[in-house]
């Protein structure tokens, strides 16, 4: 074949331009899926950042409700011994009244 013939040689410039305008309106839709996808991973990495800051929050104040209740224990047990120590004051009070009116009711 030849080369030369101008059916031919139209018909592979028709083919080139043809391929250059496919390949740059794919080139174009890869883009704009790069672009859209650049976007929404974006998104993500943000909701992600923001949930882990959430996170942290959430742990440190866990962290401070737990020290809290800890104290809250040590200060009931501590009110709990109090109270038992006053009982037990009060009952020997109350016998020492007991014996007191005794002697004077004799």
């Amino acid at each position: 074949m030849d080369t030369s013939d101008p059916i031919l040689v139209a018909l592979q410039k028709l083919e080139a331009d043809l391929f250059d305008k496919v390949r740059g309106e794919v080139t174009q839709q890869i883009e704009g899926l790069r672009l859209d996808m650049n976007a929404r991973f974006d998104a993500i990495e943000v909701r992600l950042e923001r949930l882990e800051t959430e996170y942290h929050a959430i742990v440190a104040a866990l962290g401070r409700i737990e020290e809290q209740l800890a104290e809250e224990r040590e200060d009931r047990a501590r009110l709990k011994a109090e109270v038992s120590s006053l009982k037990a004051r009060l009952s020997e009070l109350q016998e020492r009244i007991r014996e007191i009116e005794a002697r004077l009711e004799d």
